[in-house]
C-alpha cells in the first residue's frame, strides 16, 4: 500500500487516471472487509440507538445513546433511509455462545452481534463519507499547491490511510465525519463565508470536541484577513451567528424535552474519570491542548495577510495534534490527518511519520479487537466458528509478567502513535531548534525529510 502512493512509480499517470486508481483499490478493500470484519461493541449500539428511533423514542428516552445529538441525528436518517429502501431484517440477536466474551479481560465486548445485514448499511454511508472527505483533500492540495498531481496523491494518502479504512469498513466509528466538519469550516473561511463556517464548526464540535481547541485560530485566521480592511468585527459576529443558530437548531429538541444534561452527558463523563493515572494522563493531555490553543492561535493572530491562507491550514493542524494528544484512542487522529496530508505536500513534511503513525493507529486497533472481529462471521455464517473465535480471544489474553498480550503489544502499537503525533509539532519548529541545538536540529531535518521551510513555500 505505502508503494502505492509514489508519484515516480506512476509518472506516465494522469493526475485523473491516479484518482481513479486510488478510489478503486480503496473500495475494494472497503468492500472487502466491510462483510467480513466487523468490532461488536461500538455497532452494537448502533443497532440499539436505531432500534429506539424505530420504536418512537427520541435518542435519550431509553438507555444506549451517550453522545451530543448530532450522530444520533445522522443514525435517524439512516433509519429512514433504511425502512424507505431497505429490507434488513434483524439488525441483531444475542447468542449464548457467545456469551464468554463479556467476561474477558478488555471489557468492551458483547454478546449481542449484529447482523451482516446492519453492518454493511452502517459502514456503506461511512465510506461514503471517505469519499467526500477523499474529494475535499483533493481541493484542498489542490487550492494550496495549484499542482493536480500532488491533488491526486493527496486523495490516495487519504483513502488508502490504514486507519481510515479500518475505522470506517471494520468499526465503523465516525470520526471521520468530524474531520469533515472540520474541512468545511477551513473551506468557507478561505470563501469568506463566515457565517456557513460557524455552522459546521458548531456542528464539529457538537460531533466531537476536538475541533474545538481550534477556535482561536479560526478567530485568528479572520483578524489576520481583515484587519485592515476593518471586516473583521462583522465576519466574527457573522461566524458567531452561525454558531450559535446550528446549536440552537441541533439541540432545541433536547432543551424543549428536558434532556440537556443527557445530551452532553458524554463529555461530562468524559472529564469525570475515577481512574487516578487515566485522569493524570487526560489532565497533562488537556494542558497540552489548552497550551497549543492558545500558542498557535497567538501565532495565527500574528501572522501577516499574504500568509493567512497557509497558516490557517498548519496552525489548525497544530492545535489538532495538541488536542488529540488528550488521548490515544486509535481513530481520534483521524479528525487532523486531512490537514497533515496538506501540510506534507504543500509545505514539508515527513511522509515515513504519515505511515508510521496511521499504521501505528491501524495496529492498536485491530490488536485490541483481534478476533472479536469474526463474530458476526461467525453467527451468520459457516465460514468460521463462534468456538474459533471465542478460544483465540481467549489465547490472546495469556499474560507475560503479569500483562496480557493484547495490553502488551497495543500499549507497543500507542507508544508509536503518541510519539510520531507528537513529532509533527515537534518537526514544525525543527527550524527554529537547530538554530540553538544543531545536532538535534539535523536529526529533525533528517525525520522530516528537508531542510528549512516556511509558511506558504511548496516543496
Amino acid at each position: 500500500m505505502i508503494g502505492l502512493i509514489n508519484v515516480r512509480f506512476f509518472s506516465d499517470w494522469s493526475a485523473k487516471k491516479l484518482i481513479v486508481l486510488f478510489l478503486i483499490v480503496g473500495l475494494l478493500i472497503r468492500f472487502v472487509l466491510m462483510p467480513f470484519l466487523t468490532y461488536d461493541f461500538d455497532i452494537y449500539h448502533w443497532a440499539v440507538i436505531i432500534q429506539n428511533i424505530d420504536s418512537g423514542n427520541n435518542l435519550y428516552d431509553l438507555a444506549g445513546y451517550y453522545y451530543t445529538p448530532v450522530w444520533g441525528y445522522i443514525m435517524g436518517f439512516i433509519s429512514m433511509f433504511k425502512d424507505l429502501f431497505l429490507n434488513i431484517g434483524t439488525m441483531g440477536m444475542t447468542f449464548v455462545d457467545m456469551l464468554p466474551i463479556e467476561s474477558l479481560n478488555y471489557p468492551y465486548h458483547v454478546a449481542t452481534i449484529t447482523s451482516i445485514g446492519f453492518n454493511i448499511m452502517m459502514k456503506f454511508f461511512l465510506v461514503i463519507i471517505d469519499v467526500i472527505v477523499g474529494y475535499m483533500v483533493y481541493r484542498f492540495v489542490m487550492d494550496r499547491t495549484g499542482n493536480e498531481r500532488k491533488a491526486a496523491v493527496g486523495f490516495g494518502l487519504w483513502f488508502l490511510c490504514p486507519i481510515v479504512l479500518y475505522m470506517s469498513s471494520v468499526q465503523g466509528m465516525f470520526d471521520t465525519i468530524s474531520a469533515m466538519l472540520l474541512l468545511l469550516t477551513v473551506f468557507m473561511l478561505y470563501r469568506d463565508r463566515c457565517f456557513f463556517a460557524g455552522a459546521f464548526f458548531a456542528t464539529a464540535v457538537l460531533l466531537k470536541f476536538f475541533p474545538a481547541f481550534c477556535l482561536i485560530v479560526l478567530v485568528g485566521y479572520l483578524y489576520a484577513k481583515h484587519r485592515d480592511d476593518g471586516q473583521f468585527m462583522k465576519k466574527f459576529l457573522l461566524a458567531m451567528a452561525g454558531a450559535l443558530v446550528m446549536l440552537v437548531v441541533l439541540m432545541l429538541p433536547q432543551m424543549i424535552e428536558g434532556q440537556l444534561y443527557d445530551a452532553l452527558s458524554f463529555i461530562i463523563g468524559r472529564a469525570s474519570t475515577a481512574d487516578l493515572w487515566k485522569s493524570l494522563f487526560t489532565a497533562g493531555g488537556i494542558i497540552i491542548a489548552l497550551a497549543g490553543m492558545l500558542g498557535f492561535g497567538y501565532l495565527m493572530f500574528r501572522t501577516k495577510k499574504e500568509d493567512a491562507d497557509d497558516a490557517l491550514m498548519i496552525y489548525v493542524l497544530l492545535s489538532a495534534v495538541c488536542a488529540v494528544l488528550m488521548s490515544i484512542t486509535p481513530q481520534y487522529i483521524i479528525v487532523f490527518i486531512p490537514f497533515f496530508i496538506t501540510y506534507l505536500l504543500s509545505v514539508n513534511g515527513s511522509r515515513r511519520l504519515f505511515w508510521i503513525i496511521s499504521v501505528a493507529a491501524f495496529a492498536g486497533a485491530i490488536v485490541l479487537n483481534n478476533f472479536s472481529l469474526f463474530c458476526s462471521l461467525s453467527e451468520y455464517t459457516s465460514l468460521v466458528s463462534a468456538e474459533w473465535a471465542i478460544s483465540s480471544m481467549q489465547a490472546l489474553e495469556g499474560t507475560l509478567f503479569g500483562f496480557t498480550y493484547v495490553d502488551i503489544i497495543n500499549c507497543i502499537a500507542n507508544l508509536i502513535q503518541y510519539i510520531g503525533t507528537i513529532l509533527i509539532v515537534v518537526l514544525y519548529f525543527a527550524d527554529a531548534v537547530n538554530i540553538r541545538w544543531p545536532k538535534v536540529g539535523r536529526v529533525l531535518y533528517a525525520i522530516r525529510g528537508g531542510e528549512r521551510h516556511e509558511i506558504g513555500q511548496s516543496d
